[in-house]
């Protein structure tokens, strides 16, 4: 199957664009009325054009006035090569040089020049536009590129450029796997029968038939904010129903269960979306040698992304100014929520006069607020320049406490200049070297998982899992560095509870979540307290966790007052009173203990199962229980029934 490609005209208006493609598909792009009267393009055309290889291209024609350049770069997203017109009549002209400088800021690997309206002026002039042409690419990324002299009135010179554009179209660099299916849209409408159709260059990704897909960023006030389950009725490419559109093909999708005015230019169609729209973005942004001045730190203007223009203010994230034909980090904070995701390039325009200024790619497009410092300078810079290992590895830092699915990690857009291959070694290596650690414990602990024992055939009911979902796609992935500091914080709250109040030496699920977590389930707090068990560093019962170190609570300097409180407890001599047992306050007094204190041991006691509470103030050991319960048990057995004064007289 041959790769999709996509060619946009560019160029000054009145250069013949329309003409040409007119004369190289056998398509008019002009739609509306306006257009034919004024002989002008306003809006986006598009035409098929069949290359003398059989090669098919999709054709994108963009107006050439200078009121309309958003509309151009609304028509140059996404495409794969540029067609710029000139004529041999004016040559190199304003829009000219500014068509072509968003086409490098948009990053277009390469293109031709058609030069037209050769069949107007005489050989010589065409040689010296043609050099003129010629000597203006020399000061761009696209020196050398082919100028071909053209005529759409005699068809001079037609068969050259098309086989100039099927030669470039086999030397195009493949689209990298972009991890993610999306789609600007550039045109809506509906036709009666069929429904709503919207159009735009894939991107990136496969639509098929049947697909559910979003359409973000809802507009405000408008009944957009629910679309995020869209069926897709059906698929075409040039008016022709496809089984699957891929990145790279002009696109007409038909969509169920919404009208026409639901969707706008400048939204985008999402399947399975992973970012959500914002109102920031960090960049990396260049200002243009020939912009009028540097930019300040703070600024505002328009960016051009996709097919939408929105307002943002510009802050730089690491200068106080940058000065023109320079770069540097930025934070784009839009007056509009925006979907852009890593790797997107834009343009920059001047709010008044509106030209154009920059442009740049997007590093992060879901960053927290932010100015200069040295901090996010590094960061962004990682986030740009990183191995696919230090990118993982800092989105599993910044995700902590939360767990990653390896599979949406490897499939992560901040990953998207890394091949599929390169980036399941990485995180294979991340794993290896415990930058990255499996869990098994879920994303919401189960009620009653902390009342399990300290036993462990209960530990090892959690952890086998781990070998059979720790290379899964579907393994859930924490931050190894954070996780061992989540444990050993966890491992110091129960030495300190241990060693501050050895009687009562066990801290709860909810305040070591409190102390540890803000309050909040926290799987990653579960993997850490499963680590310290599995570890032999804590214990964990049904009053909560404790440090495994402390033993029992009448070990250490007041062992003896233990023994004594508990001695109080035990059957009295002679046999007389068998059920007899002391009141708390009675016990303290008989050890020499404070009635507090002793309250506290006999709790300690309590929980650790030597003593069991059977009744307000009432507490046996479980041994004397016992035999008092054998006791009327046997009585019942030979009696066949026990009054409750047979049962006191027996004890």
């Amino acid at each position: 199957m041959e790769r999709p490609l996509t060619v946009g005209t560019a160029g000054h208006i009145d250069h013949g664009k329309t003409t040409l493609v007119k004369a190289l598909t056998g398509r008019d792009t002009d739609r509306l009325k306006e257009e034919k009267e004024r002989g002008i393009s306003i809006e986006l055309g598009f035409a098929e054009l069949v290359l003398p290889s059989g090669r098919h291209m999709s054709v994108v024609d963009v107006p050439g006035h200078e009121r309309f350049v958003k509309t151009m770069v609304a028509g140059a997203t996404g495409i794969d090569l540029f067609l710029l017109v000139v004529a041999a009549d004016d040559g190199v002209m304003p829009q000219t040089r500014e068509h072509l400088r968003i086409i490098e800021l948009l990053g277009i690997p390469s293109g031709v020049v058609a030069l037209t309206k050769i069949d107007m002026v005489d050989r010589e002039l065409t040689e010296l536009v043609s050099a003129d042409v010629e000597d203006f690419f020399a000061t761009t990324r696209y020196a050398g590129s082919p100028v071909v002299p053209v005529s759409a009135v005699t068809g001079e010179g037609l068969p050259e450029l098309l086989e100039t554009l099927d030669r470039l179209g086999a030397s195009v660099p493949p689209r990298p796997a972009y991890p993610a299916t999306r789609m600007p849209v550039d045109r809506v409408f509906s036709l009666k029968g069929i429904g709503t159709v919207i159009t735009g260059t894939l991107w990136s990704g496969m639509i098929t038939p049947e697909d559910t897909v979003a359409i973000l960023p809802s507009r405000a006030g408008r009944a957009s904010a629910a679309l995020r389950d869209v069926r897709v009725r059906s698929v075409q490419v040039h008016d022709r129903e496809v089984p699957a559109a891929a990145g790279g093909q002009r696109v007409a999708l038909n969509l169920t269960g919404i009208d026409r005015d639901q969707v706008d230019r400048g939204q985008w169609v999402v399947k399975d979306p992973v970012i959500e729209p914002t109102y920031l973005a960090d960049v990396r942004l260049l200002l243009l040698s020939d912009a009028a001045g540097p930019l300040p730190r703070v600024s505002r203007a328009r960016v051009d992304h996709g097919t939408a223009e929105i307002l943002a203010k510009v802050v730089l994230a690491d200068q106080d100014l940058v000065e023109p034909g320079h770069s540097c980090y930025a934070q784009l904070r839009f007056e509009e929520r925006v979907l852009v995701y890593p790797g997107d390039q834009f343009i920059l325009r001047s709010v008044t006069p509106v030209t154009t200024i920059g442009g740049g790619r997007v590093v992060d497009p879901a960053p927290h607020k932010h100015s200069t410092g040295p901090r996010w300078h590094e960061r962004l810079a990682l986030l740009e320049q990183g191995t696919p290992e230090a990118i993982a590895a800092l989105l599993l830092e910044e995700a902590f406490p939360s767990a990653q699915v390896r599979g949406k990690l490897e499939g992560s857009p901040y990953l998207w200049q890394s091949a599929a291959p390169d980036i399941s070694a990485a995180v294979a290596g991340l794993l290896a070297d415990g930058r990255a650690v499996t869990t098994t414990i879920p994303a919401a602990a189960p009620a009653g998982a902390a009342a399990l024992g300290d036993s462990p055939a209960a530990r090892d009911a959690v952890t086998p899992r781990a070998a059979s979902s720790a290379t899964g796609a579907n393994a859930r992935l924490l931050h190894g560095p954070s996780l061992t500091a989540l444990t050993e914080a966890a491992l110091a709250a129960l030495r300190s509870r241990a060693e501050g109040d050895a009687l009562n030496p066990y801290v709860t699920l909810g305040e070591l979540r409190r102390e540890l977590a803000g309050g909040k389930e926290s799987p990653a707090l579960d993997a850490a307290l499963e680590r310290l068990q599995n570890a032999g560093e804590a214990l964990r019962s049904e009053h909560g966790y404790r440090w495994a170190s402390r033993a029992m609570a009448d070990e250490g300097a007041r062992s003896e007052e233990v023994q004594r409180l508990l001695e109080q407890f035990r059957a009295p001599a002679g046999g007389h009173a068998v059920a007899e047992t002391p009141s708390v306050g009675a016990a303290a007094e008989a050890a020499g203990l404070a009635p507090r204190g002793a309250q506290k041991m006999i709790d300690a006691l309590s929980r650790e199962g030597r003593l069991i509470k059977v009744g307000e103030d009432l507490y046996y050991p479980p041994e004397r229980l016992e035999s008092l319960l054998g006791r009327l048990a046997a009585a019942m057995e030979s009696a066949g029934q026990l009054t409750l004064a047979e049962a006191r007289d027996l004890l």
